[in-house]
This record gives C-alpha cells, structure tokens and sequence, in this order.
C-alpha cells in the first residue's frame, strides 16, 4: 500500500515543495553554470528507471566539456569546475532531479539510477534494483555512497527493494541530510567521481574436485569474478545436498548470489539448482570460440578452447569442459555434462542429464536418450536409447536394470 500509494503521493508533494523552497538557489547556480559551462548549465542523460524504462534525468552540470589535441574528453578531474566541486560536495547537482520525481519517473528515495550501458552486465541479482523507481537518495548513498566498491553498493540496493517501507525511507532522509553536512562519500578513493563498472561480481562455486579446479581455473583467468567462497561437495552430515555448511552459514544470502556449480553428478547439480533457486552465471574461457548463432542458457560453464559453432542450443547448467567441440545444429538439454575432449557432431540431440565421458566421440545426426552415460573413449556410431550405458571402442550398449 505504501510504496503503489502513499510513496509516489509524498513523492510529488515534497518535490513541489523542495522546487519551491530551492528556487533561489536553483536560479543562482543555473546562472553560474551558464557562465562556467559556456552556455550549459543542466546535464542531460538517458538513465534507466523502473523495470528498465528509459527517461532522461536532469542534474546540474558540474564538468565542462574540455577536450584533448586528439578530440578526447579530458578525465573528470580536470573537467570538473571550481563551481562544480561547490555544487557537487554540497550535493545541489541534484536539485533539478526533483523535476524528473513531479513526472513519477523518480522517486525522492530509491536506487540511484546508473548508465544505460552498465544494463547487459548486471546479474539477475543485480538487475532487482530496477523493480522500484529509482531515488535522489537511497540506501547505498547514505552508507558509504562512491567510496564503497560496486558490490557492495548493488546489495545495499536491493537490500532497498525488499525492506521498502515509510519508516526506512525517512531514515534514509534522515541520514542524507547528516551525509551532505559532513560531506563524506562524495568521491571513490581514485577517482574524482567513480570507476566505471566493469560487471565484476562475487560467485560461489559449489565443488572442490576437478570440476571446481576447471571452473576455478577459467574464472581468474576471465577476471571478471570475485569467488568469495569454494563449498566442498563431500558427503557429511552437515551438507546441503552434498555440500557442506559453515556455520551460521546464511543460506538465504546465498541465495542471492551468482552461483557455479562445478559438480560432475547432474542429480546433485540438478538437485542444488532447483532447491536453492539460485542465480547461476555463466562463464566462458576467453579462449573459447562460440557463435554469434548460438543459444547458451544460463549457469553454462564453457571451458577453454571448446568450440560451438552455429545454432547450437545449449540447456541450463550444461558443464562443457576443456577441449569440447559441439558442432553445427548440435542440442543440449539441461544438465548434461560434456568432459574434456569429446566431439559431438552435427545434427546430434542429447537428452537430459547425460553423460559424455573424456574423449568420447559423436558422429552426426545420432540421438542419444535421457539419462545415459558414455563412457571415456568410447565413439558413438549408432542411437542410444534411455538409459543406457555407453563403453568400449567401438561403442558398447548396456541397458540400466531398473
């Protein structure tokens, strides 16, 4: 009731009377900003706001637009004006955001709204911060604003998200009026405003074996993660599905993160996704050739030099090792896990939760069934049916006694 309500209500009342009460001010640092701006004193932007829409938000302009011999803006540093460092540290840039809150496409407290080109890096997690209309003010502001790091600031927004309430956003209020008095936070500690993001974010990777080394390797070398933890998969009394917990281990907060599962077993694998309905990444070794016609579903760890190539679909949470080569119109249920060196050719359908063991080769258009495993070496001639156990060279077709 509050937020769909009484929040967009109080929203427009206090921006009416916020433009009122800060009209002197307003009219005295647009006339400043003329001046220092050559003629320009409101910076303009695209921005995205709740569920992703687009509208342009309006802020004071504190950096001139100073060039290089080359036609390259100088760095923020030495565009930023001596009016702009006043109007920036006393925080008054965001006056005129009071405008875009009277058209309802802000609100007074929310998540800030960041650049449109940071969208296609958030992780699911990441993008909640979308599912309420962005503030002049929020929770990440008032605890720590630019000088704390893009992770942390992302989980105090959607810490915002789901603990939305009047009383938080009068303590938010609150302590932004303290943050402006003492002006702290202004600045990331090497920047004179921020560091771009990059789209680093920390995952857990479940399983400590091989699989874990693999996935553990090909995530340094992308650097694209931070791996806050590595949970073992041994079998103990105190496991989750196989996974050991820490103590006050909070299984709420990992659910919240990006998530790997490096876990040869696709029932453990299988059995983890859908218990903790976690938001699983994907990652893909920078060696990796993978086609711009291809469909790879989330939580797909694609290892170095693998090879897809066009219009293969790869399922959720498909684990496709070292030196794997999924060929033309090749289709991957969820589940399935390829190991290193196997080959499967075109045209070729694998079923759910399949095996393909180390070096084992598929020839084209063959059907492989749900729930078989082919064994290291083996080379698949002919359609397997449900499961079924692959082994020898050529291939041997052993049925599972149920």
């Amino acid at each position: 009731m509050y937020s769909t309500f009484f929040k967009p209500l109080l929203d427009f009342i206090s921006a009416l009377l916020g433009l009122l009460l800060f009209s002197p001010i307003f009219v005295f640092i647009t006339i400043a900003l003329f001046f220092a701006n050559h003629g320009k004193p409101f910076f303009l932007q695209r921005r995205p706001g709740k569920n992703g829409a687009i509208f342009t938000i309006i802020k004071f302009k504190t950096m001139n637009d100073k060039k290089d011999k080359k036609g390259n803006l100088l760095s923020d540093a030495e565009r930023l004006t001596a009016i702009g460092k006043f109007v920036r540290k006393t925080s008054l840039d965001e006056i005129p955001q009071l405008f875009n809150v009277l058209k309802g496409d802000m609100s007074l407290v929310g998540p800030r709204p960041l650049l449109t080109q940071y969208m296609h890096l958030y992780s699911p997690y990441q993008n909640r911060r979308h599912e309420v209309k962005p503030g002049i003010t929020g929770w990440a502001q008032v605890n720590g604003r630019n000088a704390i790091d893009w992770e942390t600031k992302f989980e105090l927004d959607v810490f915002y998200v789901e603990n939305i309430s009047f009383t938080l956003d009068v303590k938010i209020l609150l302590k932004t009026v303290k943050k402006i008095v003492i002006k702290e936070g202004i600045n990331a500690q090497n920047s004179a405003t921020i560091e771009p993001f990059s789209g680093t974010t920390s995952v857990y990777v479940f399983g400590a074996g091989g699989h874990g080394k693999v996935v553990l390797d090909v995530l340094l070398s992308e650097n694209k993660y931070v791996v806050k933890g590595i949970l073992d998969d041994g079998p103990k009394s105190d496991a989750l599905f196989g996974i050991p917990v820490k103590k006050n281990f909070n299984r709420q907060k990992l659910q919240a993160r990006n998530c790997i599962v490096a876990i040869g077993d696709n029932a453990i694998r299988k059995k983890i996704v859908t218990t903790l309905d976690t938001n699983f990444i994907m990652t893909i070794h920078p060696n990796a050739i993978v086609s711009k016609f291809a469909k790879i579903g989330p939580g797909t760890q694609i290892m170095a030099t693998a090879v897809i190539n066009a219009e293969a679909v790869i399922g959720n949470h498909c684990i496709i090792n070292t030196g794997a080569i999924v060929e033309h119109d090749c289709r991957l249920e969820n589940y399935v896990h390829v190991a290193p060196n196997a080959c499967l050719g075109g045209n070729v359908t694998v079923g759910e939760k399949t095996l393909i063991g180390i070096g084992a080769t598929v020839i084209p258009n063959i059907t492989i069934g749900k729930n078989v495993t082919v064994g290291a070496g083996s080379v698949v001639l002919q359609d397997i049916p449900d499961n079924a156990v692959v082994v020898g060279t050529p291939a041997k077709i052993i049925k599972y006694q149920d």
